[in-house]
């Protein structure tokens, strides 16, 4: 396929675009406190440079301090930040591509947390996502002059530094969007009202920065075609506002959706369908006809399907966000005809877990990414060294892709017939988790690592090899939050079981005990097949060590009506009727058909023998071997073992004497 659509050049305004693919604004946690970019964030936006990207945006940057809303996020609010802005710029500007800088103010979404002010909005109606007893300020007519000017005076900053381009945030119920919503702003000023006066704030603020940056510079709109939320912001008027978008000059509309309060919209996951706001984007394209370019975000990573919305829907632009977070190749790949190797951006919102927890925001998918200085290139190692790796999940994987490309002979072990460990289970029910496994195995085979399944491996094993250094990265075993009485004559399942059964052997009613992550992931699985799920949690909360994943999916389970959610509960028995639990000091019985018994423990029979057995190699034990927990550990777990041989290696510590042919002359 030739992938027109996205592949060709454009403009935006006067400015040139290689092809149609934008990098969407997305915070990642990595800037310096005083909201100035850094070497690591400047080396993450090169290599997208570097890959292809036509039009690189870093994330929503606040233009006033009382905006913010994370510790890390990048600012545009004072001249300390041009310095390092303008080396980002010229780096990406060596590669050719063009940066963007999404201007932002939180509104109400701001964190009081970070910066310990009380947050302003149109209204003084607090947000429920947020704490809901921290009520916003009542802007003044003061108060929206001063933000207009901060966002005229930060695209000043934005021109000072090389900026090709600006964005105004005006999605995700952040402040431009809170003076258009009819359900944050109950304004009886010019200000509020009808959609005119709504959509005064916005347009008034784009007038202050055209004014600055002048009529051949260009800028973005970032849109909530919808927010989802009742007495929100519909379709119908979010088309009306891009028409008088399109009146007061704009050169793109980038569509998005939801606010903080419809959080699963804005983080759609592997289980919703492609194309989350295609069919609002389009509305909106047919609203503005060919006036303005418009381009769509949210789920548009599978390039296929990207090129044919284009074609379909005539927009001119995607917008790609976590796609190149996983790939920052992306664009490559597809120029070289290669678009079956990109690495695939799986939606599991590991990046969104670390920016909540305002960590960098990795990625589970490519342990490199946001490591870019010391993981994006890898040297042959001069001590090529023998290396084990038993388990063929994800964890082994990566520790053999990135022990191969440093040069070193690995063979993998698989102890069944098929790699990918928990996620060829966890694939029936989320089949975009498979994409990795496959694209791992290809990486494996064009690396020459040898792959062994259906290969157990034991001391026996270990010996015959005699390998340099072992990786146990034998993964979890499932089943263990729960081992009271149980009749046999109903079905009990593992989570892993319960994942690899077909969605028509179920019963109408299930049980889950235990509501950690793993154990809602299959509850969110069996609800997909039609199944009434109880689930049995000791704790007071679902899915606590799912992080904002978690969250996300305990407010997914909690608006569910097949599902009834037994908190500080724990299960006393299985019987042939049923499931008896106890909560709070009173007995009953669910009606269940089948039980699904959650939890995981390491699988650390193999690192347990080697260390008792005296083994000479060193041994290293990753992933859900070592402690169960995610993916992204898993993969930068992975990451680190292999430096660790690799240095081991060159530093002569281990007993291999073979020499790399790929470092000789």
């Amino acid at each position: 396929m030739s992938f027109e659509n996205l592949l060709r050049p454009g403009y935006i305004n006067r400015m040139y675009m290689r092809n149609r693919i934008i990098v969407g604004p997305m915070e990642k946690s990595l800037a310096n406190l005083d909201g100035s970019l850094n070497e690591r964030y400047i080396a993450y936006a090169r290599r997208r440079a570097m890959g292809g990207a036509a039009l690189i945006q870093l994330e929503s940057t606040y233009v006033s301090p009382e905006g913010r809303g994370n510790p890390y996020q990048v600012g545009c609010h004072g001249d300390h930040v041009i310095p390092a802005l303008t080396r980002m710029a010229g780096e990406i500007h060596a590669y050719g591509a063009k940066l963007a800088m999404e201007l932002h103010h939180g509104g109400r979404q701001a964190s009081i947390t970070t910066h310990h002010r009380q947050p302003i909005a149109p209204s003084a109606i607090p947000s429920t996502f947020m704490d809901p007893g921290t009520v916003p300020r009542r802007m003044t007519g003061a108060d929206i002059r001063r933000v207009i000017a901060d966002f005229a005076r930060a695209a000043e900053r934005c021109l000072a530094a090389g900026v090709d381009m600006i964005h105004l945030h005006g999605a995700h119920g952040y402040l431009l969007g809170q003076f258009l919503s009819p359900q944050s702003n109950r304004r009886t000023d010019g200000y509020g009202g009808s959609l005119d006066n709504r959509a005064r704030f916005p347009l008034e603020v784009l007038a202050a920065v055209r004014q600055v940056v002048g009529p051949g510079y260009p800028i973005g709109y970032r849109l909530s075609a919808a927010e989802y939320v009742e007495g929100g912001l519909e379709a119908d008027e979010s088309a009306r506002f891009a028409v008088m978008l399109a009146d007061a000059g704009i050169d793109l509309i980038d569509v998005a959706g939801a606010t903080y309060e419809s959080m699963s919209k804005i983080f759609q996951g592997p289980e919703e369908p492609k194309g989350g706001f295609v069919k609002e984007a389009a509305a909106i394209r047919r609203a503005v006809g060919d006036r303005v370019p418009v381009s769509v975000a949210q789920r548009m990573n599978d390039p296929v399907f990207a090129d044919q919305v284009m074609e379909r829907e005539g927009f001119e632009y995607v917008t790609l966000a976590r796609a190149f977070h996983a790939d920052p190749d992306y664009v490559r790949r597809l120029t070289e005809g290669r678009a079956d190797r990109i690495l695939p951006c799986i939606g599991c919102n590991t990046c969104a877990n670390l920016t909540v927890a305002r960590t960098p925001a990795g990625c589970a998918a490519n342990p490199a990414s946001t490591y870019e200085l010391s993981r994006d290139s890898y040297q042959s190692s001069p001590a090529r060294v023998r290396v084990m790796v038993a388990g063929g999940g994800v964890a082994g994987m990566h520790a053999a892709r990135f022990l191969g490309l440093r040069g070193h002979e690995v063979l993998l072990c698989e102890a069944t017939e098929r790699l990918g460990g928990q996620l060829h289970y966890l694939r029936r029910a989320l089949p975009e988790y498979g994409t990795l496994v496959d694209w791992l195995a290809r990486e494996l085979d064009d690396l020459g690592v040898r792959i062994e399944t259906s290969h157990r491996v034991g001391i026996p094993e270990v010996s015959e090899a005699a390998p340099d250094a072992v990786v146990v990265a034998t993964g979890a075993l499932g089943g263990h939050l729960w081992a009271g009485t149980q009749d046999r004559t109903v079905p009990i399942l593992d989570i892993f079981s319960a994942l690899e059964r077909p969605p028509d052997e179920w019963e109408p009613d299930v049980a889950v005990i235990g509501g950690d992550f793993a154990a809602c992931r299959v509850a969110q699985h069996l609800r997909r097949s039609g199944v009434r799920v109880h689930i049995i949690e000791p704790g007071a909360s679902l899915a606590a060590d799912g992080a904002f994943t978690g969250l996300l999916a305990e407010m997914e389970l909690e608006a569910d009506g097949g599902v009834t959610i037994h908190r500080e509960a724990t299960a006393e028995s299985i019987t042939g009727d049923g499931v008896v639990i106890r909560s709070r000091g009173k007995e009953s019985r669910l009606d269940v058909s089948s039980v699904v018994i959650g939890g995981r423990r390491p699988g650390s029979e193999l690192s347990d023998e080697l260390a008792r057995s005296g083994f000479a190699a060193r041994i290293y034990t990753i992933g859900d071997a070592l402690r169960p927990r995610d993916l992204y550990a898993a993969g930068q777990e992975a990451a680190e073992v292999a430096e660790r041989i690799d240095l081991a290696g060159r530093a002569g510590l281990l007993r291999s004497t073979l020499v790399n042919p790929t470092t000789t002359g």
